[in-house]
């Protein structure tokens, strides 16, 4: 009896994986660095951190997100190159910039 609830509860599980894309082949993952640079923002740390100085670090960075990390701010470990991560001090000033 055991060796059949552990078979059916394997067969539940593996029927709620994802299957893999058809298509024949794995698509490469985005190049290192090609989608967010930090250099062309470099002049904003030690400013405050506002809306508009979030949006100009956007534009100019060439991201398409944005992530302000305060202290004590709870954050994934995922790498994204297309996210730009502001870390923000207590003052709310930006202390660095960080892709990912």
């Amino acid at each position: 009896m055991k060796f059949l609830s552990l078979t059916l509860t394997t067969l539940a599980l593996g029927a709620c994986t994802t299957p893999p894309p058809s298509g024949g082949g794995e698509t490469a993952p985005p190049a290192l660095g090609s989608a967010c640079d930090t250099a062309a923002i470099a002049n904003l740390v030690g400013k405050p951190f506002t809306p508009a100085l979030e949006a100009d670090a956007k534009a100019r960075a060439k991201v398409g997100t944005v992530r302000a990390i305060r202290p004590g701010t709870a954050v994934t470990m995922d790498f994204r190159p297309d996210r730009l991560n502001i870390d923000i001090d207590e003052k709310n000033i930006v202390t660095g910039f960080r892709c990912g």
